[in-house]
C-alpha cells in the first residue's frame, strides 16, 4: 500500500492489520530528529520480516561456493541482492545493536553480557520504540526463547540474548503474552496467510545457535540453516511478494576477524577486511536484480532505509569507519523499489 492510500484507508475507518490506524507519516513542525524523507512514488510496506543469520563469508552463502541452495538458487533470483553489504564490527552483539538502534551501545567486542553495559537498560531511541511511538507496531520473534518475555542469557537449546537486542531497551514493551510484549518465542510467528495479515509493521526473527548458521563446520551449518529458512519462513517469503510486504536476509558478520574490528576501506582488494554479509530484499515492489549501491550499504543503511518508509526519528548515527568509506548517515535505498507514477 502507498503512502497515499494508507492515509486515505485511515480516514475511511478501515482497519489495517495488526497496527490499526493510528498512523502519522510526518513530524510536528517542531519536531526535528533527523528523519530521512521518503519519495512518495515508493511503497510503504504493510509487513517487513528481517531474518538475521550469523558469521559467514558471502561466497559461502551466494555464488558457487555456496552451500546454501534455497538461498543461493530460489530466493537469490527474485531478490534486490546487495553484492557490497557489510557488518560494523566483530563480534556478533555489537551489529545486532546497529540494525536495531543504530549504535552498538558499547556493548563489547566480545559479546559480554549486555546488562554489564553502560546505561543498561537502554532507553535511546531504536526502531522499535519509534515504530510504536509512530502508531506502527514491532514485533522480535526468537526462536528457543523460554518463554515470552524471558530475560534469560542463554538455554540448552542454544537460545542467545546477545543477538536478541530489543530486551535491552526499557521504552520496547516486554510484557508476559503476545498483546504485551516484543519479546516472542518463534513459536508466536505465524504459518498461514492469514496469520502473516496479523504480522506486525516490521518483525525480527531470530534463529538459535544450532539453525543461524553459527553452530558447526561451515557447509553444514550453512545447509542446516538454509533448510531452516525454506521451512519456516518460505510461505512467508512467498506471500509477501503479492501481499504488500518485504522480506529482508541478512548476517551480522563474516566468518574471518583477524586483525580488524570494523568496516574498513570498500576500495581494498582484501576482501576479507571488509566484513562483507550476504544481504537480500525480497517482495512486492522489488525490482530483482544485484546492486552495489556505490560504497556499499550495513546494518546502519537498512536501518535508516526503514525509518525513512515509516517517517521515525533517527536512531543513533552511522559508525564514523563507515563514513569515512563512503558510507553516508544520510543513505538509504531507493533503487531497488518500483516507482508508482503518482496523480
Amino acid at each position: 500500500m502507498r503512502t497515499s492510500a494508507l492515509k486515505l484507508a485511515c480516514l475511511l475507518g478501515a482497519t489495517l492489520a495488526a497496527g490499526g490506524c493510528s498512523i502519522d507519516q510526518g513530524p510536528t513542525i517542531a519536531e526535528d530528529c533527523g528523519q530521512i524523507p521518503w519519495p512518495d512514488s515508493l511503497p510503504v510496506y504493510d509487513h517487513i520480516v528481517i531474518l538475521v543469520e550469523e558469521n559467514k563469508d558471502n561466497d559461502l552463502i551466494l555464488g558457487p561456493g555456496s552451500f546454501a541452495p534455497y538461498i543461493n538458487e530460489t530466493l537469490k533470483p527474485m531478490a534486490a541482492n546487495f553484492t557490497q553489504a557489510y557488518g560494523e564490527e566483530h563480534h556478533s552483539q555489537g551489529n545486532y545493536f546497529w540494525l536495531f538502534a543504530g549504535d552498538n551501545h558499547v556493548v563489547g567486542f566480545e559479546d559480554e553480557n549486555v546488562t554489564l553495559a553502560p546505561g543498561y537498560p537502554f532507553s535511546s531511541r531504536n526502531v522499535g520504540s519509534e515504530l510504536i511511538d509512530k502508531g506502527y507496531t514491532f514485533k522480535g520473534y526468537a526462536q528457543s526463547l523460554p518463554e515470552i518475555g524471558s530475560t534469560v542469557w542463554e538455554t540448552e537449546n542454544r537460545y542467545a540474548r546477545k543477538h536478541v537486542p530489543w530486551i535491552a531497551f526499557s521504552n520496547v514493551p516486554n510484557g508476559d503474552t503476545v498483546e504485551t510484549s516484543s519479546n516472542l518465542r518463534f513459536k508466536d510467528f505465524p504459518t498461514t496467510p492469514e496469520g502473516f495479515t496479523q504480522l506486525p509493521t516490521v518483525s525480527f526473527v531470530i534463529p538459535d545457535l544450532v539453525h543461524d548458521m553459527h553452530d558447526g563446520v561451515p557447509e553444514e551449518a550453512v545447509a542446516l540453516g538454509d533448510t531452516w529458512l525454506q521451512n519456516n519462513l518460505g510461505a512467508y517469503v512467498t506471500w509477501a511478494q503479492d501481499n504488500n510486504s518485504l522480506f529482508i536476509l541478512t548476517f551480522d558478520e563474516n566468518s574471518d576477524m583477524e586483525a580488524f574490528k570494523g568496516l574498513t576501506d570498500p576500495a581494498s582488494e582484501d576482501i576479507s577486511v571488509k566484513n562483507q554479509i550476504a544481504t537480500l530484499m525480497i517482495g512486492d515492489h522489488v525490482k530483482p536484480g544485484d546492486y552495489a549501491e556505490g560504497p556499499g550499504i550495513n546494518h546502519v543503511t537498512m536501518l535508516r532505509t526503514i525509518e525513512a518508509m515509516y517517517g521515525l526519528c533517527r536512531s543513533g548515527a552511522q559508525l564514523p569507519s563507515a563514513v569515512h568509506a563512503g558510507i553516508s548517515d544520510d543513505m538509504i535505498i531507493t533503487d531497488i523499489f518500483q516507482s508508482e507514477e503518482l496523480p
